[in-house]
């Protein structure tokens, strides 16, 4: 414990409470050697969290806009006719291919709805095992052009529910999807954007552009 507080202008009991936050989030280890305790470094969650940091950033393939004050938009544009996007937001062997959240992360629970009424319900798991949920219930089911359906957290980050509309345009094999969020209020809305929402969007629907792309050169060699 010396050695630890020795660079810093700390007391060793304010040394050891950070040592303990930091062993409960599993970013370090405790092992006994005679008298002394060593503590080393847990690099895996950190690798993890890093990953997550560098797909935090939009590289222009997706557009954020704010259509009214209590919207959000996303639009993106998919080198694939819209029924095969239409099948990788509805089938979930596709759904777990790209909508997992975090690097290294699953999502453990996809139940899809597949027609106007069916409930919905995602859970995802993240590398450390934490997991967050969302259901809803599907209000419009128009395939393979239009999805509507709420939303709601298990552990609500912005306050009251959401509607969610999906809808595919296409023209000559190339898609537009146009994703468009309305919440309760504004301030519910103003909540969400001051998340990394846009780039968490992002990173998703390229990994889903990926996964199109690969649907693709396979049913090419068919």
């Amino acid at each position: 414990m010396n050695e630890l507080a020795a660079p810093f202008r700390l007391s060793q009991p304010t040394i050891s409470k950070h040592l303990k936050v930091l062993e409960r989030a599993g970013l370090i280890s405790q092992e006994r050697s005679a008298q002394r305790r060593l503590r080393r470094l847990v690099s895996k969650p950190l690798e993890y969290a890093t990953d997550w940091l560098n797909g935090y950033r939009n590289p222009g393939t997706l557009k954020l806009t704010t259509p009214t004050d209590r919207e959000i938009t996303f639009r993106r544009v998919f080198a694939a006719p819209r029924r095969r996007v239409f099948d990788a937001f509805t089938q979930p062997d596709l759904l777990r291919q790209w909508f997992f959240g975090a690097p290294g992360g699953s999502l453990a629970v996809c139940e899809v709805a597949l027609k106007a009424g069916d409930s919905f319900r995602y859970v995802w798991r993240s590398p450390n095992g934490s997991e967050i949920g969302m259901s809803g219930r599907c209000l419009e089911f128009v395939k393979p052009i239009r999805i509507v359906a709420t939303e709601k957290f298990d552990q609500p980050w912005y306050p009251g529910d959401a509607v969610g509309t999906i809808t595919l345009d296409e023209q000559g094999g190339v898609t537009t999807l146009t994703q468009t969020i309305l919440y309760e209020s504004q301030t519910a809305r103003d909540t969400v954007l001051k998340t990394q929402v846009e780039h968490g969007v992002a990173l998703g629907y390229d990994r889903l552009a990926k996964l199109l792309e690969s649907l693709s050169v396979r049913k090419a060699k068919k």
